[in-house]
């Protein structure tokens, strides 16, 4: 801990202005393994315990740290986290992109890379069907999860005991009478065969007449963070699902390597 204070006082005495020291708060509270009080930050960072606390404030009003109401220690709060989040998707658009063109350029239907956020599958990158009738994802667009082959792709990546409890009345209301899964037995049957074949495929959920094929993608610590899907009408599509099932876990393992390279 006496090499931590001393490269946080350092940060400190040399940036004197505002930001910088609610930077070197913000990056001390990442580094403790423990919430820390007001003096304890204080005197690692050699600041004024008045000054201290009235930063904490306003940095705690911002979301940035949040005090535990008990302990009245500080820790990181859910600003930095959802800034982390957006940040780590970013990054995986990026190293997305090449692999969905591909994708998308084998069998001329719409790629795209999704998250699954709460509720709702949000589309972080996406290459469009060349093809005048096709399915269309515009960057940052939601839908809803449950109904969604994304959150079955990720989602059978997770601990079986999470399945039922992630089917909630809420979430089949948001997906709406075209969700073919209906009770928390299904949901769970449908996420073992996932599981068992790999991708998660489902016919006009998402929307009327058209099919998604998705594949998760996994992080460093090998949990699945994101799904590879291709979106096309059934009418051209029905006769290439084995194809596209083979291709779009091609294309999520793919990505998947390349996130471990870039680790």
């Amino acid at each position: 801990m006496a090499i931590r204070r001393a490269r946080f006082a350092a940060v400190a005495r040399t940036n004197t202005s505002g930001l910088a020291r609610d930077i070197a708060i913000v990056e001390l509270l990442a580094d403790s393994t423990e919430p820390l009080g007001v003096s304890a930050i204080a005197r690692t960072l050699n600041r004024d315990l008045t000054q201290t606390s009235r930063a904490l404030s306003t940095l705690a009003e911002a979301g940035i740290v949040h005090r535990d109401p008990v302990t009245r220690g500080y820790r990181p709060g859910w600003r930095i986290a959802a800034i982390g989040a957006r940040s780590m998707e970013a990054r995986l658009a990026e190293l997305a992109r090449p692999q969905l063109r591909n994708l998308a350029s084998t069998l001329n239907e719409t790629a795209m890379l999704a998250v699954v956020r709460s509720s709702q599958t949000i589309v972080i990158a996406a290459q469009i069907s060349p093809h005048g009738l096709g399915a269309y994802a515009r960057i940052g667009s939601s839908y809803p999860a449950a109904s969604s082959s994304t959150a079955r792709a990720i989602m059978a990546g997770e601990p079986e005991g999470s399945w039922e409890e992630w089917f909630t009345e809420d979430r089949l209301a948001e997906a709406g009478e075209r969700c073919a899964v209906r009770t928390p037995s299904e949901w769970v049957a449908r996420l073992q065969s996932v599981r068992d074949t790999g991708a998660a495929v489902t016919y006009g959920e998402y929307e009327e007449g058209v099919v998604n094929i998705s594949a998760a993608v996994r992080g460093p610590v090998g949990r699945p963070i994101a799904a590879v899907s291709i979106s096309a009408p059934e009418f051209r599509f029905a006769d290439q699902v084995d194809t596209g099932v083979r291709l779009v876990k091609r294309t999520a393992l793919r990505v998947t390597e390349a996130i471990t390279l870039r680790e």
